[in-house]
């Protein structure tokens, strides 16, 4: 088909079809002569994947190009039956203290944390604002982060002895990498072998795995820092090697 035709058959303007071709989510026309491109079904089925995954799921075109093709280009299996998996998911992830939703102000009032010191802990990344009904919300993983926010202060980590908001940034950056390589290592392997109920209880199991390993990796790496110190007795900088 031509541009035009591909243009009316997926709603999206020539312009963005070729900064898609320039970026590499779209594959190459096929060129029978110098002026003339020819586009098929793959590019239709492309152009569409790509709409839904910005349109339902807000992901970046960085990610998306990730997603639509594997590492030799091609289209990346069955992942289209994929979309929508954190739904799947939701039931399967229920806290078992089984919290609710929160206002910001509801948070702040019962962990004794200010409003505007949440809302800065969502601008670094630790936890994440919904914006709903006209107020601010946090999910029960946020909630829950806030209070335990809360109790380190409580325990003795306050920003008086350092350990201010900005002292927590290292955290969300670590987690967005991991977290970016489990997703898109996860999707890249799956392509149509597993149907969605499936997929979420895979998906699920491997994000249980993940939360019971990685604090024990974290602290028995921070064990042997310490041990490391105390033979040495050098204290290192946090842009040193322990």
């Amino acid at each position: 088909m031509k541009m035009k035709e591909l243009e009316a058959a997926t709603g999206v303007g020539r312009e963005t079809i070729r900064y898609y071709i320039r970026e590499g989510l779209l594959p190459e026309p096929v060129r029978p002569k110098r002026n003339v491109a020819a586009y098929g079904k793959e590019h239709v089925k492309r152009l569409n994947l790509i709409r839904r995954l910005q349109q339902e799921r807000h992901l970046p075109l960085s990610v998306i190009k990730t997603i639509v093709t594997s590492e030799t280009g091609e289209p990346a299996g069955g992942f289209e039956a994929l979309i929508g998996l954190e739904v799947a998911m939701g039931p399967l992830l229920s806290d078992g203290r089984n919290l609710s939703p929160k206002k910001v102000g509801d948070v702040a009032k019962d962990t004794g944390l200010g409003a505007d010191e949440i809302r800065k802990f969502a601008e670094i990344g630790l936890i994440h604002i919904d914006e709903r009904d006209g107020g601010e919300w946090l999910n029960q993983r946020n909630v829950r982060i806030m209070e335990i926010i809360a109790q380190t202060r409580a325990d003795g980590f306050t920003p008086d002895i350092g350990y201010t908001i900005e002292s927590y940034e290292i955290y969300p950056q670590m987690i967005e990498l991991l977290a970016r390589r489990a997703v898109v290592g996860f999707y890249s392997r799956l392509g149509d072998k597993l149907d969605q109920p499936s997929a979420a209880k895979l998906a699920v199991n491997g994000i249980r795995t993940l939360s019971e390993m990685v604090p024990l990796m974290l602290i028995d790496r921070i064990v042997r820092d310490v041990e490391k110190v105390s033979a040495s007795g050098v204290l290192p900088t946090e842009e040193d090697e322990v």
